[in-house]
């Protein structure tokens, strides 16, 4: 008897579940906040600038104390296969390790259970070919530290720091990994477009009122260690010239889904 009790008890608290789960319904005419908390690590350890030492896989030590990166052009896409593309002048995102607030950028998204996360890392070809004057806020060619004024270009990734396998005499090195395809002829394309699967590690599950975070760890250290090996002391400056698209590659792959916090009142999210 008491087996058969405990049996129907758990009966009931699944079927409970399952409701409690079905039950939320979605309004696509109603608009929750969706926030993208960037945690930049190196490896299995955090990045911190000026402080702590990495190493790459040519066991070349160093430190990193200048990390940015553009993230833009975001979608979102549900359970049922419909997609929603964030605005296009409200999908631009300048990540910047030293700026803590640039690590969480937000938007919103109308009610849905969202299971993919798509977002192009660097600018694309119609914004990086349009007026100047346009380009305002993370975009503003002046101010971001971003542009290639002499190349006519954003620089889509840029990591620096100090390495004693540097051969410059300050030991510095500096990737600055940029081109979009050209604006007249064409040149390398280093865009990059991030599609990451949402439903393994927890769906979006956006609600009117509510927040819905989306924790993504960025390994910035596969610029030098993804599927191409990068020296520092071969390569300690890399931007127009020398291996941009090894690199632009192997960050490309530096996207993780790490978890997501739905239902997060907003102001204390």
């Amino acid at each position: 008897m008491k087996f058969k009790l405990f049996l129907c008890g758990l009966v009931a608290a699944t079927t409970l579940f399952s409701c409690q789960k079905d039950d939320i319904t979605f309004d696509s005419n109603k608009k929750g906040q969706v926030k993208l908390k960037f945690d930049n690590i190196v490896g299995g350890k955090t990045l911190k600038l000026n402080s702590t030492e990495y190493s790459n896989s040519f066991n070349e030590k160093f430190k990193i104390d200048l990390m940015k990166y553009y993230v833009s052009n975001v979608k979102l896409t549900d359970d049922k296969g419909q997609v929603y593309v964030v605005p296009k002048k409200e999908s631009f995102f300048l990540i910047d390790a030293e700026k803590t607030e640039s690590l969480f950028p937000k938007f919103e998204a109308p009610e849905g259970n969202y299971t993919k996360l798509e977002f192009t890392l660097g600018i694309d070809q119609e914004t990086s070919k349009s007026p100047a004057e346009e380009r305002t806020g993370v975009l503003d060619i002046a101010t971001s530290g971003m542009y290639w004024s002499w190349n006519s270009g954003y620089i889509f990734f840029k990591m620096e720091g100090t390495s004693e396998a540097s051969t410059n005499k300050d030991k510095r090195f500096a990737y600055h990994i940029g081109l979009f395809g050209g604006y007249d002829k064409p040149t390398k394309n280093n865009i990059k477009e991030i599609s990451i699967d949402l439903s393994k590690a927890g769906s979006a599950t956006v609600k009117q009122g509510f927040s819905s975070d989306i924790h993504l760890l960025c390994d910035v250290g596969r610029a030098l260690d993804g599927p191409n090996k990068i020296s520092i002391a071969k390569n300690p400056v890399v931007m127009v010239s020398g291996p941009n698209e090894d690199i632009a590659n192997n960050y490309a792959g530096m996207f993780t889904h790490d978890h997501t916090h739905n239902q997060q009142k907003l102001g204390n999210e």
